[in-house]
């Protein structure tokens, strides 16, 4: 049997799609899970309501502790062999199970990776992993950085796991990275992990602003440093001491250069919290140290505004991201 986790919070509008397509499963042998993680909104009125109409559905209760303490209440409480998560405003194909499952024993592997659809401002974006293969922990290392990069680890709803393989739980003390430290440590367990390219899950991320304060965005960074830090310690254990990680470092600054840009979206701060956060981010050490000047970005924009970044050009940064800003919402203009 597989168990689908869902966690579920302000979940009403969204909730009917995702639970509907787990039901229309073509593998019947399934549980869904419903983690009601306090939710304020009717979305627990919801989960009964399917609960009572169909067996295969169970209603979970947690007391607003977060969504990597209700996965991990899921796994828990999960009857079955294997476990797949799904987020309650996503919702997956209907072959999802049965053929995530066919492949695992095709390949008589202990994960499986797929592609997804990234659903973005009504835009389907099909994301795809580079090769479709199964590895051995001898094997995984070459393929760990793409993956990695390309951000297929970053999250736990494209994969089919193994329960008996899940030795730690989804960390409920980081609000940033918890589904990467999780992903790491399955992979620790997993001696056969299968990549494929189908895709099953959609992904909806809406056009949500950032409301996030400046000392909660300079805790992100001192955090999301640790993280890269674990994920250069996890690929020196699979590829050796010596293993190169500039890739590594190359992703975390990326993500903090999107940070950056993303700046210019937000309505919340002031232009002076913006240009404080931009000549915080550029002194940061660890930020620092990852962005030696032999780091590669693979877009045009990440590597003039990384220029002015790194020599702290702050005014520079600020004028840039403003500019790109103007850019995008023009290309959205043309798109309708």
């Amino acid at each position: 049997m597989i168990s689908i986790v869902v966690p579920v919070y302000k979940s009403e509008r969204t909730l009917h799609r995702c639970v509907d397509s787990l039901l229309r499963q073509t593998y019947s042998d399934i549980e869904v899970l419903l983690v009601v993680d306090g939710s304020p909104d009717h979305s627990a009125e919801i989960c009964e309501e399917y609960a009572a109409k169909d067996a295969r559905v169970r209603v979970l209760y947690r007391h607003n502790e977060g969504v990597s303490q209700a996965r991990n209440r899921g796994v828990q409480a999960a009857g079955g062999e294997y476990i797949c998560f799904v987020d309650s405003d996503d919702f997956i194909e209907a072959n999802t199970c049965g053929r995530m499952l066919e492949i695992m024993d095709a390949e008589c592997s202990d994960l499986v990776i797929a592609g997804f659809h990234h659903i973005y401002l009504g835009r389907d974006v099909k994301k795809c992993p580079r090769e479709e293969k199964t590895y051995t922990r001898q094997t995984f290392p070459a393929a760990f950085l793409d993956l990695y990069e390309d951000g297929f680890l970053n999250m736990p709803w494209n994969k089919l796991f193994k329960k008996s393989l899940i030795r730690e739980g989804f960390p409920h003390d980081l609000n940033l990275g918890e589904d990467l430290l999780f992903n790491l440590a399955y992979l620790q367990q997993a001696p056969r992990i299968t990549v494929t390219q189908e895709m099953f899950c959609h992904y909806i991320q809406e056009d949500k602003k950032n409301t996030l304060s400046t000392r909660r965005r300079a805790d992100k960074l001192e955090i999301a440093s640790r993280i890269c830090d674990r994920t250069k310690a996890f690929y020196r254990e699979l590829a050796g001491p010596e293993a190169d990680c500039a890739r590594i470092d190359g992703k975390f600054v990326k993500e903090f250069l999107d940070e950056v840009e993303g700046l210019a979206f937000d309505e919340t701060l002031t232009k002076k919290e913006k240009k404080q956060l931009i000549t915080s981010y550029s002194r940061n050490a660890y930020m620092q140290a990852a962005n030696g000047p032999d780091l590669w970005l693979p877009a045009l924009d990440y590597r003039i505004i990384n220029h002015f970044f790194r020599q702290g050009k702050t005014e520079g940064v600020y004028v840039l991201i403003y500019l790109r800003k103007i850019v995008v919402q023009l290309v959205r203009k043309i798109r309708g």
